[in-house]
């Protein structure tokens, strides 16, 4: 978000797990994933996912629609353990 004119950080949570030979990253407030080999790899692609994702949101009119579009109950309960 922005205000003033600056962008605001967002805090928000990713869960990376391993699966097979990729780790996958969930964005829990937005349900964005991505994956990579490593995990310094999932987290680039997860940050690189999540600017693509709020960039198209913010291009569009109506922000509440995807603003916030949380991960299922049950990838939160999987995070919190």
């Amino acid at each position: 978000m922005k205000r003033n004119g600056k962008a605001e950080p967002l805090d928000l949570h990713v869960l990376i797990e391993k699966e097979g030979r990729l780790y996958s990253a969930l964005c829990l407030e937005l349900d964005v994933a991505s994956q990579g080999r490593t995990v310094a790899e999932a987290k680039r692609n997860i940050v690189e996912a999540i600017e693509l994702y709020l960039e198209s949101v913010y291009g569009d009119d109506d922000v509440k629609e995807f603003i916030p579009r949380p991960a299922p109950i049950e990838e939160w309960l999987e995070a919190l353990k």
